[in-house]
């Protein structure tokens, strides 16, 4: 991808990773990872497709392209290998040496002193920069003769870092993996069954024996006898606290049929909601068939049902004496148009009301038919309810259809003898316009340009004015000659 700033100088104000990196930073002297403040983690989040947010990024994943390429390249050419959680970027792995002696490549030579403590320049002829990827150092012109690849895999691209202090402590062991530390865990669950049934049997054959008549226990079978047993009982509840398997044994997950339970209950849930919406489309307001229902599934539909009801109630709580009038407002002053004005009544006004008045007491049935009587009443409640609404609906439909009826006729529609802010005819002399070109005052202008709309120019002083491709899209900013506005477009005109 090569590095950008090879020509850029190398300025006090710059960190030490700013030209090296070819960071993309223009608004500050800092790199991305000298200006970025977040607190060190050995784990950082990462969104992949599909599965969602992770802790499986990098430090350096939102730096910019040069930046990210840089500390990727120096991760994987580091020796002895470094792992990610164990990165502080910028200072570990430290890459002093290595811009040290990138910075001999971009200026061109290194200073080395002599014996006697002068001074000498080396000169430093390497790949150009332009050309070396961010991380990397350039290869020599025998390397570069050598057809040899410049990767982390290069020699001189791995440098030699110091050990932390981490890894001096860290065991020689191999680091066990996650496969082997579960299969351990497992084990040990098995063992603690294991012991607590082998105790279990050892309790009821002690149980099935007679007792000895005398009483003196020696205190060390006691202990024997009870130390396993509650070292068992520890172990065994340490173990279920630690495999309570909310999503079933690792047997049951990795069966063909296994559904988990976040699953079922999103199931039922768009079950119960596509049956709703279904009774909902096809108007059903019947009963829902009660046989073969559990007594837990018939209690909860009783439930829905008498909400429902009790919901619609709370909502619109308004008497039913009162009489809905959809009458036309019409002027007060005019006895014609106040006489043809119609009041629709909707005929639910007259329904029977369907609620007792505060005065009289609600019958209550008995405890065994409790349940079905309260369905019943629920059930012809709602359908009283839809009735009511139908029959309101019709009686919009009626006053929209009398006001329709009672609307002022609208005005006749436009035309040329029917046009009364038409100006008067012009004159000759007021309808002459002159069509020569506005350039060179020997053709007739027949170009326009838009978006002003000028019709200045000719075609041939519109050609090289303003050229075009595509038969009307300038090829260079222009501008018209009348009002100076910038031109988009350029159009011939047709003369009748």
């Amino acid at each position: 991808m090569g590095t950008l700033t090879a020509d850029c100088p190398r300025l006090d104000a710059h960190c030490d990773h700013k030209l090296a990196t070819s960071c993309r930073l223009t608004s500050t002297q800092n790199c991305c990872a000298c200006a970025d403040e977040r607190a060190h983690s050995l784990t950082y989040r990462v969104y992949i497709d599909g599965i969602g947010f992770v802790q499986r990024g990098t430090r350096w994943q939102g730096y910019c392209w040069f930046c990210k390429e840089f500390w990727s390249n120096r991760l994987a050419a580091t020796e002895p290998p470094l792992e990610i959680s164990q990165t502080r970027i910028p200072d570990i792995p430290d890459q002093r040496e290595f811009l040290d002696r990138w910075f001999e490549f971009h200026q061109g030579y290194r200073i080395a002193t002599r014996p006697d403590g002068t001074e000498q320049r080396i000169a430093v002829i390497g790949e150009p920069l332009h050309e070396v990827s961010p991380g990397f150092l350039p290869r020599t012109l025998d390397q570069l003769r050598a057809c040899i690849e410049n990767d982390a895999s290069r020699p001189e691209n791995r440098l030699r870092r110091r050990r932390l202090t981490a890894e001096d402590q860290r065991p020689t062991e191999p680091q066990q993996s996650l496969e082997d530390a579960l299969d351990s865990l497992l084990m040990a669950d098995s063992d603690d069954e294991a012991v607590d049934d082998a105790a279990d049997r050892a309790d009821s054959s002690t149980a099935g024996q007679a007792v000895p008549e005398t009483t003196e226990v020696p205190q060390r079978q006691s202990n024997d006898l009870v130390g396993p047993l509650s070292e068992a009982a520890s172990r065994r509840q340490r173990a279920q606290e630690r495999f309570a398997r909310v999503f079933g044994t690792m047997e049951d997950v990795q069966q063909d049929d296994y559904e988990s339970p976040l699953s079922n209950m999103y199931n039922r849930a768009w079950n119960r909601y596509r049956q709703a919406e279904d009774l909902r489309a096809i108007g059903d307001s019947e009963a829902p068939p009660l046989e073969g229902l559990s007594a837990q599934e018939r209690r909860d539909i009783e439930e829905q049902l008498l909400w429902g009801v009790m919901r619609e109630s709370q909502v619109g709580q308004e008497p039913e004496a009162n009489v809905w009038s959809y009458t036309p407002v019409g002027p007060a002053h005019n006895p014609a148009t106040t006489a043809g004005d119609v009041s629709i009544t909707p005929p639910w006004a007259n329904f029977p009301a369907t609620s007792a008045p505060p005065s009289e007491p609600i019958a209550t049935t008995s405890s065994s038919t409790g349940g079905m009587s309260a369905v019943r009443l629920s059930l012809e409640q709602i359908t009283s309810e839809l009735q009511r609404l139908r029959l309101a609906s019709e009686a919009v439909s009626s006053a929209r259809h009398a006001l329709h009826a009672h609307r002022v006729p609208e005005g006749p529609f436009p035309t040329l003898d029917n046009q009364p802010n038409r100006p008067p005819p012009k004159t000759d002399v007021e309808m002459t316009r002159t069509l020569a070109c506005q350039v060179c005052y020997h053709q007739l202008a027949d170009i326009a340009v838009l978006p002003c709309g000028h019709m200045v120019m000719c075609q041939w002083c519109a050609d090289v004015i303003v050229p075009v491709k595509h038969s009307h899209v300038p090829i260079r900013p222009s501008k018209c000659p009348m009002c100076r506005k910038q031109i988009k477009q350029r159009f011939k005109i047709h003369t009748g």
